[in-house]
């Protein structure tokens, strides 16, 4: 099985953001080749000449798609390039690679990931480690928590008080934040995505850490798959998405509950704390990079 590699010519500077609007159409596994990155390591002492060759003289974004998503994928990338200025010449490059070695050579790049308290492990990985241990296969379609707008959800995950409470995953993807929730201490999590590819990822990684008995996992919109409140609400999607789904979050969380929203840029971020402001108090903004977090509480 073959599938699309996209290529996208920017600047550095908005490399990222490039990067992020892959992300949202493309399968793991984006990757950012900027030559500036050549010059700027300082822990580097030789530079082969022949390292130049990889390089194009604009920062290349790389993205892959299955082949038969390829026309919408390049819609929603002109669409959304389109609102970018500045940005270098943003053509894109369309081409195929082997789908086969393809795999293999993400899963060598897919390496154990430690945080505070878990060590997030590949399936075909094994490690040795005091802390809690989070088995995963995220296909090659959905996030490895390597992403900072997952990893900020992983902090504010550490840090709060689990212990008997309900978790819900809006836009669950491989299941990473509920379950880990679930590793973590959490009495229950409900997992919901409206994308069949990441709900079955996300049963197969509750599986995979003996939780399947401890999680719902449903496909669908938010509203039509879910009933009740939770303790704790994870929507780490896009900050359009979020504002779209606004009134459907506030239906199932009550007075207290901890919502946590990610996958913000940083010029999104004034829009969204004013429209979840009208229903939650803002505790704390976490940032890498271009993205931000928020850690609310329903009033």
């Amino acid at each position: 099985m073959d599938f699309t590699e996209i290529t996208v010519f920017t600047n550095s500077e908005n490399a990222e953001v490039v990067a992020y609007f892959l992300q949202e159409v493309c399968l793991d596994g984006v990757t950012i080749l900027d030559k500036n990155d050549l010059y700027q390591n300082a822990s580097w002492d030789y530079k082969d000449d022949s390292a130049d060759l990889a390089y194009a003289d604009e920062v290349m974004v790389k993205g892959y798609c299955n082949v038969e998503d390829t026309n919408s994928v390049l819609t929603f990338l002109r669409q959304n390039l389109a609102n970018l200025a500045d940005a270098g010449s943003l053509d894109i490059k369309v081409g195929t690679v082997d789908g086969n070695a393809w795999v293999e050579k993400w899963k060598e790049t897919f390496r154990p990931l430690e945080t505070k308290k878990l060590v997030i492990c590949p399936e075909w990985q094994s490690v040795e480690t005091d802390k809690t241990v989070f088995l995963m296969d995220s296909g090659v379609a959905f996030g490895t928590g390597q992403h900072e707008t997952t990893s900020m959800c992983l902090e504010f995950l550490e840090n709060l008080p689990l212990s008997n409470q309900t978790v819900l995953d809006v836009g669950c993807g491989s299941g990473i934040l509920g379950l880990c929730s679930l590793l973590l201490g959490a009495k229950s999590a409900e997992l919901v995505d409206i994308d069949v590819q990441a709900t079955d990822v996300a049963l197969h990684n509750a599986q995979i850490n003996g939780l399947e008995s401890l999680c719902s996992i449903k496909t669908g919109n938010l509203t039509e798959k879910t009933t009740g409140t939770f303790n704790i609400v994870f929507a780490n999607l896009t900050a359009d998405i979020l504002q779209l789904l606004y009134q459907d979050i506030s239906t199932v969380v009550h007075t207290g509950t901890t919502l946590i929203l990610s996958g913000i840029l940083d010029i999104k971020l004034d829009g969204i704390v004013e429209l979840y402001s009208q229903k939650f108090d803002v505790l704390e903004i976490k940032q890498k990079g271009e993205w931000r977090a928020l850690k609310l509480s329903a009033k």
